[in-house]
């Protein structure tokens, strides 16, 4: 069928040559307008094809384009606002423009940007404290220790303050990000002030798209009269705000600003109140008959009510362990054995203190009993030392205070002092005792206390279990409540101004933009956009020197949260601050960075033109601040914008430890990346009977080629293929899904993904659409998640390269994205190969020490298969055996054998032992190469198996290399043969239940020479 500007040329072929270099129906209307025409017959027959089109269109839509669309007639044609890259960024310089002009006071901006250094550590008052903590998003899964930490120093968290978690793979921070929001909707609820302006903003539609699905299905609806939302239609707790392009097809998937709109309409109100009425009156069954307000009074007392009961918690809390601290500090770790101490001193003192009182009275009669005489002449020394006697006799001799006493002056005064101390001693001692009685007093009474308290929740007396069961049962329901709440302000704030409302949905000035956030955030408590969307967003007018003039919401958002900040660019995210008065900002800079599009010398060309450098060199501080396009992020920002930062080893600011999604061998790996071990596995090691091995991999032996500036790996991408194809029925139905939606393939390189998509393709697995597998370079699955992610290195040893290795968040995102396998298809002896200490080379250690070998056989490779024969195949042992054999008998002058397990009795019983030893007796040179870490075992002698074959093999003159690490199962003769496969040649069982099914692929031709030098070349360099 002739293209429209093929017809429209047809029509015109009076007109000049030149015009037909025009090439379009437009460029040729402009022609046609502007330029003077000798036969104007041309110009009727070009204003009748004009027509005939107008009428096509309108045959098929009539009207169109109407004033509704977002087409605009431009003269010859329509054009559509581009939403391409200068649109997209087009809000945020709008915003910066705006900031420089305006220059607001916005605390949370200038903390981002020029944050005050401090390293704030834990408090386990602030963590411990139940009512921090008022909203959870479902009745199931309670939060971690981590999570719950975060969410309590994000309730103290001031305006102007930021909060930066940082949340590896599989730690749940979409849960933490719903309970946030959860609590945030109950607290306020509490107050019955304005609801919550909350706002989660990311950088691109993926991670935003991830963000408002998790608002729509991970919100439990709960059981019973308080289940689900009361309101019709209200499907979610998010509202999706779109680019104006994407706004259409948003409006079909998600509650967008359109659908908001089409709630506040009459006919939604006055159905959404009945509902809402009917439902509250169930609740509530004694308010039968109530108004909307009247529901909602109740609806905050019940919550108030439930919230005191977590108050209440908190005191019973605080007192019993300040009470048991004071208890441990004064009586020690045995309250009991140290109050019976006291008991016993307290008797020991009262009777020393009886004895001195009973001495002091015995001494007072014996004084009083003298005769006046004795008194007379007690200065005479023998009637001093008489009475000094007769005195002691009268209060008693075993009064070791009354000793040298050598007058009754001297006893009575020792007696008096003596009973004075002994007073005061038991008075100290009685004190103690009394203060050691209240304490265990109150010990039990604040126990009790507690004990009582938790019985509300549950009863048990861990606080870890309390907390877990406040979650799923007491802060889920005053979610509930909270949410009802809500719907029943927003049926209040409808009722009070409809008429107004229903008619002002296009309204852009700042008493029409403010209230309407407020109202809408009473439907879903937090809306999600990209920041490139977000300042449009958050804009208003105000009319000023007789025109509209545009102004931001600044310090507007009560919580942005910022999800993925690691993928973040700093000045996207940036001016966005400005919006907000606190920030709970999530992402992880071990994961995938951002990309910027700022030259790295223009970077520091901005650096310098702001006053951040002097020269060319940046100093750390500025490096580390995040600020820089080139290596900063939003989430460097935020770490160090963050005053809360108690891990010094790690980067800056909060963590979640606990990892959920993957089995513990595959998250291992990503624990020794990048998170010097700090993340605690929960899920535990990969069962027995599973199908695939939680780390698996095969050897492939394929060629990498170069092109565009990508690289490729032919046999990878087919072999990855056939092993789906032979996989499918096996995964479907281990996890009754579509073998699309169970295996993701993630690869370096552009140029890999579309020969893998191919591959696949051409054996009948979907590539394309919504339903496809996920095929791509590591930022197709970032965020995302599959039972089983195949990994395709591309590298092999003909075109190495570091590219996987110049920053540990390909491999630790790849990996770590794999719930239940992660399987690397590739070049195993280049991974192995790598620089020491790098993400690959630790890779290879992993799949060594945890990995399981596949049993498959690898594509063959095109690029050796010429000539008529192309390639013949092996399959089994038998066949290799004579293939070997038959090629040791033959006219080989050099022979190559790679086979990583040898054993020596395989080697004599298979007959390879007499070959080899026939050809090197005609003169043939043989040289094995085998992996000495393979071949440890004891053998005969007191060897190692490795020994007693190298002995062997010496005797009759082949050479055996040590290679570590070896995959590659390789046979070369000569210059032009070359096999290449599974099977260990000199190792592997023929027989019984080792026996596996092998195959490998023999390549011949002259072409040959450069392949087998090259493999030679790098098993030499490896060998030791």
């Amino acid at each position: 069928m002739p293209t429209r500007n093929a017809i429209a040329r047809d029509l015109l072929t009076p007109l000049p040559r030149g015009a037909f270099a025009l090439g379009s129906v437009e460029a040729l209307d402009a022609f046609l307008t502007t330029t003077p025409l000798p036969d104007m017959t041309i110009a009727d027959g070009w204003q009748d094809y004009r027509q005939h089109c107008r009428q096509m269109v309108d045959a098929l839509s009539p009207g169109w384009p109407s004033e509704e669309t977002d087409y605009l007639y431009s003269g010859s044609g329509f054009i559509e606002a581009s939403e391409g890259a200068a649109a997209t960024v087009r809000g945020i310089l709008d915003l910066y423009d705006s900031l420089l002009a305006d220059e607001p006071d916005t605390p949370l901006l200038r903390r981002i940007a020029n944050p005050t250094r401090s390293d704030g550590k834990l408090d386990d008052v602030i963590e411990q404290e139940f009512a921090r903590r008022l909203g959870h998003s479902n009745p199931h899964f309670p939060l971690a220790e981590n999570q719950r930490q975060v969410l309590s120093w994000l309730d103290v968290a001031k305006p102007g303050e930021v909060i930066a978690v940082n949340g590896p793979p599989g730690t749940g921070k979409t849960t933490m990000l719903l309970s946030a929001v959860a609590g945030l909707w109950v607290k306020a609820a509490l107050k019955g002030g304005d609801p919550p302006v909350i706002v989660a903003a990311s950088s691109n539609n993926q991670a935003v798209t991830n963000i408002i699905d998790a608002f729509g299905k991970d919100f439990a609806v709960g059981e019973g009269v308080f289940a689900g939302r009361w309101l019709p239609d209200i499907k979610s707790f998010g509202l999706f705000l779109p680019s104006h392009a994407r706004r259409m097809e948003a409006a079909q998937r998600y509650q967008t600003e359109a659908f908001q709109a089409e709630c506040e309409s009459v006919a939604y109100f006055e159905r959404a109140k009945a509902a809402w009425l009917g439902a509250a009156g169930t609740a509530f069954p004694a308010f039968e008959g109530s108004d909307v307000a009247g529901f909602v009074a109740k609806l905050r007392h019940r919550l108030a009510e439930e919230t005191n009961k977590l108050r209440d918690l908190d005191t019973a809390f605080v007192q019993r362990k300040s009470s048991a601290a004071a208890l441990k500090s004064e009586l020690g770790e045995d309250p009991e054995a140290e109050h019976a101490r006291r008991t016993k001193t307290v008797y020991a003192r009262r009777m020393e203190a009886d004895r001195l009182t009973a001495a002091h009275m015995a001494l007072t009669r014996y004084l009083a009993s003298e005769s006046w005489l004795t008194g007379l002449f007690g200065f005479i020394s023998s009637v001093k030392r008489k009475r000094a006697m007769r005195a002691r006799l009268a209060v008693g001799e075993d009064l070791n205070l009354l000793r040298g006493a050598t007058n009754v002056d001297d006893l009575e005064a020792r007696v008096a002092h003596g009973l004075r101390d002994r007073k005061q001693a038991l008075s100290i001692a009685e004190q103690h005792l009394s203060r050691a009685k209240s304490l265990r007093e109150q010990a039990l009474a604040s126990e009790l206390a507690w004990r009582e308290a938790a019985e509300l929740f549950g009863g048990s007396e861990d606080v870890g279990e309390l907390e877990r069961r406040v979650d799923v049962d007491t802060r889920f329901h005053l979610f509930l409540l909270a949410t009802h709440y809500w719907e029943g302000r927003w049926l209040m704030a409808m009722g009070a101004d409809l008429g107004s409302i229903t008619t002002s949905h296009e309204k852009t000035g700042r008493k029409a933009v403010e209230p309407r956030w407020k109202r809408r955030m009473m439907l879903t408590p937090c809306a999600v956009a990209t920041f490139a969307s977000l300042p449009g967003k958050l804009a208003c007018s105000r009319f000023q020197d007789g025109k509209f003039a545009k102004d931001s919401l600044y310090n507007f958002i009560d919580l942005l949260i910022v999800d993925e900040a690691g993928q973040v660019l700093p000045e996207v995210a940036g001016a966005s601050f400005a919006l907000a008065k606190r920030a709970l900002v999530i992402g992880d800079t071990q994961q995938i960075e951002p990309i910027s599009a700022v030259p790295g010398p223009v970077d520091i060309g901005n650096l310098k033109d702001n006053g951040l450098v002097d020269g060319e060199e940046v100093p750390d501080q500025v490096d580390v601040s995040g600020i820089r396009s080139t290596s900063g992020s939003a989430m460097r920002l935020a770490q160090q914008a963050c005053k809360i930062s108690p891990w010094p080893e790690l980067d800056r600011g909060l963590y979640l430890f606990e990892h959920r999604r993957c089995h513990d061998e595959i998250i291992g790996f990503s624990n020794a990346l990048c998170y010097k071990g700090m993340l605690r596995p929960m899920r535990g090691p990969a069962p027995a009977e599973a199908p695939l091995p939680a780390l698996g991999y095969l050897h492939v032996e394929g060629r990498a080629f170069t092109s565009g500036g990508s690289r490729a790996n032919p046999v990878e991408a087919k072999t990855i293929a056939a092993w789906l194809e032979e996989s499918r029925a096996l995964l479907e139905g281990r996890y009754g899904r579509p073998l699309e939606q169970v295996v993701g393939v993630v690869t370096p390189f552009g140029q890999q993904m579309r020969a893998i998509r191919d591959a696949c393709a051409a054996r009948g697995i979907t590539v394309s659409g919504r339903d496809c597998m996920t095929i791509g370079t590591v930022h197709a699955l970032q965020g995302a998640e599959r039972p089983v992610v195949i990994f395709s290195p591309v590298y092999s040893k003909h075109a190495d390269g570091g590219f996987i290795d110049a920053s540990p968040s390909m491999l630790n995102v790849t990996v770590s994205r794999a719930k239940d396998s992660c399987l690397v298809f590739g070049d195993l002896d280049v991974l192995a190969t790598a620089r020491s200490g790098s993400p690959r080379a630790l890779l290879s250690e992993f799949l060594a020490a945890n990995g399981k070998a596949l049993d498959f056989a690898m594509e063959p490779r095109e690029d050796l298969a010429r000539g008529e024969a192309r390639f013949e195949m092996l399959q089994q042992a038998a066949e290799h055996d004579t293939f070997l054999l038959d090629a040791l008998r033959g006219e080989g002058r050099r022979y190559m054998i790679v086979s990583p397990w040898v054993v020596a009795g395989t080697i004599k019983r298979t007959g390879l032992m007499d070959a080899m030893s026939a050809a090197r007796q005609r003169g043939a040179e043989i040289e094995v190469f085998s992996d000495p870490l393979l071949n440890t075992g004891a053998a005969a002698g007191g060897f190692s198996q490795m020994e007693v074959v190298e002995r062997m093999l010496s005797e009759i003159g082949v050479v055996l290399h040590s290679v570590p690490k070896l995959h590659s199962k390789i046979v070369t003769i000569d210059k032009d043969l070359l096999c290449a496969g599974s099977f260990n040649w000199l190792s592997a069982d023929r027989k019984g239940q080792y026996a596996r099914h092998e195959t490998s692929f023999v390549y011949r031709g002259n072409h040959l020479e450069e392949e087998i030098k090259s493999i030679r070349e790098g098993l030499v360099r490896r060998a030791r």
